[in-house]
């Protein structure tokens, strides 16, 4: 729009509405124009009449009359500015010639209004499913490796169930003290046949050796007193003869075929040294239980002292010299628990390992080798019962 001149086609308020404004426009200054026209009029009149009267004095009256008769003027109130859509009359339709439409001129926005990005439409993630892996079976677990094989056995026993046999006091039935034991003797089957008792003189003056049967003692383990007493003999039966009281014999006699144990050297099937026994362990029943072993010389290199089952004891003739000898090996003697005296008894024996068999062995012969092998487990166990023998952990 141009000149406030409306174009047909034109979309915009402000050209429907200019020729309204134009016409109101018109008219007002018409009117202003017709009321400064007898202003003009009045105030000639007035001029008129003041040279009429020559009143040269009343010019300022006058001036000021005529200021006064222009705020009398009536005041022109502006139209309303309404805005509304022009539509042309059906004649001014037709009479008039098609005009090329005006490109649309579009208003201008306002400078503070901002456009608003639109806000990006979310991307809709498309997951392709995975294809399914193949299914792997784990590795086996690798078995576990077997137990260790169990090279010794033990079986516990209290201070007051065994006690030791060198340098303990020997008593006679009233209860003096005559001496003290200081050795055995054993047989070729490893049988105590003799005890050795150093009997006391006056101040140590008198003090001699001498051996007495195994049988003429009875042992108290428990006891307070003196845990050996000499047993003299039974009274004889009616008509039966006396037996002889056991009289002490001279060590220098003691029979060829006898062995003294305390002080000797025990050795390995292979020749090897083991130890020297240092005491024997005697129970309640005057039987012995085990040999105390010091590995100080050993080929275990342990200085210390160790309970050998007695049951393992083997008494051999070499070169017509009697050697005691036990089936222990450098690794069953390291893992031999120690022995203490102030500690509970814990009596060692060696686990002899069975011989593997050969795959192509004859059924007959495993067989025969597991019925072997029945026998000794149940002669052992029987063994381990009847001395009250306990599996080592």
């Amino acid at each position: 729009m141009t000149g406030g001149i409306s174009h047909r086609g034109d979309a915009s308020p402000i050209g429907l509405h200019a020729p309204a404004r134009a016409c109101r426009a018109d008219s007002a200054f018409n009117c202003a124009a017709r009321w400064m026209l007898r202003v003009a009029a009045l105030i000639v009149v007035i001029v008129r009449t003041l040279r009429a009267l020559r009143l040269t004095a009343s010019l300022p009256v006058a001036a000021a009359l005529t200021l006064s008769a222009c705020g009398l003027m009536p005041k022109q109130v502006p139209a309303p500015i309404v805005e509304h859509s022009y539509i042309p009359a059906p004649e001014e339709a037709g009479s008039g010639e098609p005009e090329e439409p005006l490109p649309a001129v579009q208003a201008p926005e306002p400078a503070s209004t901002v456009k608003s990005t639109p806000a990006p439409k979310p991307k809709r993630r498309v997951v392709k499913p995975k294809p399914p892996e193949p299914a792997v079976a784990p590795p086996p677990e690798p078995p576990e490796p077997p137990p260790p094989p169990q090279i010794i056995s033990t079986r516990i026993m209290q201070h007051d169930q065994l006690h030791g046999l060198l340098d303990a006091e020997v008593q006679r039935p009233d209860g003096k003290v005559v001496g003290r034991a200081v050795d055995m003797y054993v047989d070729g089957s490893a049988k105590p046949k003799l005890l050795m008792v150093n009997l006391a003189g006056f101040l140590g003056v008198g003090d001699r050796k001498v051996n007495f049967p195994w049988t003429a003692f009875r042992f108290m383990p428990n006891s307070k007193t003196a845990p050996i007493t000499f047993v003299p003999p039974a009274p004889p039966a009616k008509g039966k003869p006396a037996d002889p009281v056991p009289k002490p014999q001279p060590v220098a006699e003691a029979p060829a075929n006898f062995m003294q144990l305390v002080d000797s050297t025990v050795s390995q099937k292979n020749g090897a040294r083991i130890g020297r026994v240092v005491d024997v362990l005697v129970d309640a029943q005057a039987q012995p239980q085990a040999l105390v072993l010091d590995l100080s010389s050993s080929l275990a290199g342990d200085k210390r002292h160790v309970a050998a089952n007695w049951g393992d004891l083997h008494v051999l003739s070499r070169n017509k010299q009697w050697q005691l000898q036990m089936d222990f090996t450098d690794a069953q003697l390291k893992a031999a628990p120690t022995y203490a005296p102030e500690q509970p008894i814990k009596i060692v024996s060696p686990i002899v390992p069975a011989p593997a068999t050969a795959a192509s062995a004859a059924p007959a012969s495993s067989g025969a080798a597991s019925a072997s092998g029945a026998t000794a487990s149940n002669a052992a166990s029987a063994q381990t019962q009847a001395s009250g023998a306990r599996p080592a952990r």
